[in-house]
């Protein structure tokens, strides 16, 4: 094709790279549901159908770990776009995802191909680059993805359609344009790639939190492959760009979730206290200066940049696959990242041992390339119709077991055990006690030892089922679902602990449902303040206080309290309250709610499980009302975000051909001063 120019060539290459991905994920655009209910796509579903029901009063999400905010559910742009696209053309939640996260599949090497192009100049070689991304899984020289995909088998669809990754492929297909205009920003300092690389980047974390660390990578890379007069002005540069990339996405990821995710990520999937990594993480950024200073000579600052993003990343996750040593939380999550870096690497470094060859040794090796090319599309091809075999969902345990809770249960809380717990809410509004993403939960530790417990019995020896029960009566659950997961088995130590205790409700196979006596239905209850557990427990056996708490919510003598939720955000209660006795809320504390009683602001504060306790000073008959209102600090978000988008659209109005870097910077500044 050299008779075209290079743009008509790239057009031809762009072409071929969506045809071809469309190809290889045809049936995501037309399936419902896979058989692949292992994965956390219910969660996802779950979101999708909270924000087609309540958009756009999306502030308190009850289903998940006693109810939490909106935000803690998961970063929910990847979600917002599912509901839009479900609500334009009336798609399910299920096939909304399949098709959104498909489209990005497919769109992700073909902006990894033009953002390259652009970057290095190389055309062909950027095709080549996204071409083997396209196709081939580098993860696979570990043997850690190798037994999980299986020889040959493309690990990016693997991630996306069995291990229910939809967020993280997502955010990653735009992460060459989020380089590509940092890129621009540091060259041109232009105003509209100041925009572009904060919107880019304020985008991609919002669909998944492992954007901000490839973001710092990935513009640390860059930054320090400039010359050495620039790299501190260049710092600064990125830096006001990510600030106001952070500033618009801020009302979704305020500090305080940042600073849980930072927390909880440390004992997902692991021990990953920052103790224990930050020798690791010294070792590899020793590593990574090692790179730099041997590539220091090298002409080609895309090669160099690729060098060191590659260098990185293989460190990140290799030291975790192979010793075992991990660099960040969760680093085999970032093999995805990895074999980006690695594809524009190796398209690169063979560049110019090709170009030496002769013509002949050309041909044959293009030749090679296209036969290599086509067989493996044909077995990805024939992989991906295997991960998206569609079934009918209505068969499954997991969906008959929702329904007779959502049918039964209605709106009361349950503890959900096993894969029915990630679909749950996929198919119904029952409130679970449990599931959820452990990174974005704010009750941790507490939920996590009590979950622990319900599942291990460590230690508990004949009191495990009296344990268990204590804990799930005093977060307000009237039935648990014992059932197993289809990865780790069963997933209660002693499935049948509560036979004989308490009544069977449901049952088919190994999926139990048991109801959990409960005195009102109500999650709002007048309990003495003296029963209130002040302590956080130490760990899952240590359920004193909790019993005496378990004592007061099923003692006749005490009022009932009626409580009703006009909207998930939003609950009204009426209770006879005398001094010394408070209304304890199974609902999780968080400085965003608010109670006025019988018109009265009263003191909202929280337990030792994490709960929401209202100390109502009233004596008599009081009216309640409870509502989350978000607080100071998403406020404060919120106004930023909006100071952030109207300083960018003067700034834009007073100077439409473009800004430098540092007028860019203050007025980020000063949007998050005002």
């Amino acid at each position: 094709m050299a008779w075209l120019n290079p743009r008509a060539r790239a057009a031809v290459y762009a072409a071929i790279l969506l045809a071809l991905n469309f190809y290889l994920v045809q049936k995501l655009f037309s399936v419902e549901f896979t058989n692949n209910m292992q994965t956390n796509d219910g969660s996802f579903l779950a979101i999708t159908r909270f924000v087609l029901a309540h958009f756009p009063h999306l502030n308190w999400f009850p289903w998940w770990f006693n109810g939490q905010p909106f935000e803690n559910s998961y970063t929910p742009m990847l979600h917002l776009m599912d509901a839009a696209f479900a609500w334009v053309t009336g798609s399910s939640p299920a096939r909304a995802y399949n098709f959104v996260t498909g489209l990005f599949y497919v769109i992700g090497p073909v902006v990894l191909f033009l953002a390259i192009w652009r970057l290095s100049g190389f055309l062909e070689t950027a095709f080549f680059a996204a071409l083997l991304y396209s196709l081939y899984s580098p993860a696979e020289i570990f043997p850690f993805f190798l037994t999980d995909a299986g020889w040959l088998n493309p690990w990016r669809l693997r991630v996306l359609v069995y291990w229910g990754e939809g967020p993280h492929v997502t955010a990653l297909a735009l992460l060459p344009f989020a380089i590509f205009a940092a890129y621009r920003v540091l060259t041109t300092r232009r105003y509209l790639w100041c925009v572009l690389a904060a919107v880019s980047m304020a985008w991609m974390v919002l669909v998944n939190a492992f954007a901000a660390t490839d973001l710092a990578i990935a513009c640390a890379c860059l930054i320090v492959t400039l010359p050495r007069k620039l790299v501190a002005s260049s710092a600064l540069r990125l830096g006001g760009v990510a600030l106001a990339g952070y500033l618009l996405a801020c009302p979704f990821l305020p500090p305080s979730l940042i600073g849980t995710v930072s927390y909880d990520s440390q004992f997902v999937d692991g021990d990953f206290r920052h103790a224990r990594l930050f020798p690791v993480q010294l070792l590899v950024l020793a590593l990574v200066a090692l790179a730099w200073v041997a590539t220091w000579k090298m002409r080609d600052r895309f090669l160099r940049f690729s060098s060191l993003f590659a260098s990185a990343l293989v460190l990140i996750v290799g030291l975790a696959a192979v010793a075992g040593v991990p660099a960040l939380p969760q680093p085999h999550r970032y093999s995805l990242e990895m074999e980006m870096a690695l594809c524009i690497l190796a398209a690169f470094a063979f560049r110019p041992f090709i170009l030496r060859l002769p013509w002949w040794a050309k041909a044959a090796l293009l030749a090679l390339a296209l036969v290599a090319a086509g067989r493996q599309t044909i077995h990805d091809r024939r992989y991906a119709r295997v991960l998206t075999q569609a079934i009918d969902v209505t068969q499954t345990p997991d969906y008959q077991a929702a329904k007779w809770l959502g049918v039964n249960l209605g709106g009361l809380r349950a503890f959900v055990g096993g894969d029915p717990g990630l679909w749950l809410n996929a198919f119904v509004d029952t409130p679970q006690m449990n599931s959820g993403h452990q990174p974005f939960d704010e009750n941790e530790p507490v939920d996590s030892e009590a979950v622990y417990v319900i599942y291990s019995d460590d230690n508990a020896g004949a009191r495990a089922a009296e344990i268990s029960l204590a804990w799930m009566k005093a977060f307000g659950c009237h039935a648990v679902l014992v059932a197993p997961s289809r990865i780790f088995g069963q997933v209660f130590k002693h499935p049948h602990k509560f036979d004989g205790i308490l009544p069977v409700l449901w049952k088919q196979g190994d999926d139990v449902i048991y109801g959990i006596p409960q005195r009102t239905r109500s999650l709002a209850h007048v309990v003495p303040e003296s029963a209130i557990v002040l302590r956080r427990p130490v760990n899952g056996l240590d359920v004193e206080e909790i019993e005496r708490y378990v004592g007061a919510l099923d003692d006749p003598s005490l009022p009932d309290s009626e409580m009703e939720w006009a909207s998930p955000d939003r609950g009204r209660l009426r209770a006879i309250v005398h001094p010394g006795q408070v209304i304890s809320i199974q609902t999780t504390y968080d400085p965003g709610w608010i109670a006025l009683a019988n018109g009265k602001p009263a003191r909202v504060a929280p337990d030792g499980l994490g709960m929401s306790v209202i100390h109502p000073d009233c004596d008599g008959a009081c009216s309640i009302d409870f509502v989350f209102d978000g607080g100071w600090e998403r406020k404060l978000c919120r106004a930023l975000s909006i100071a952030t988008i109207l300083a960018g659209l003067c700034r834009a109005g007073s100077r439409l051909r473009g800004c430098k870097a540092d007028a860019f910077l203050a007025w980020t500044t000063t949007a998050s001063g005002s």
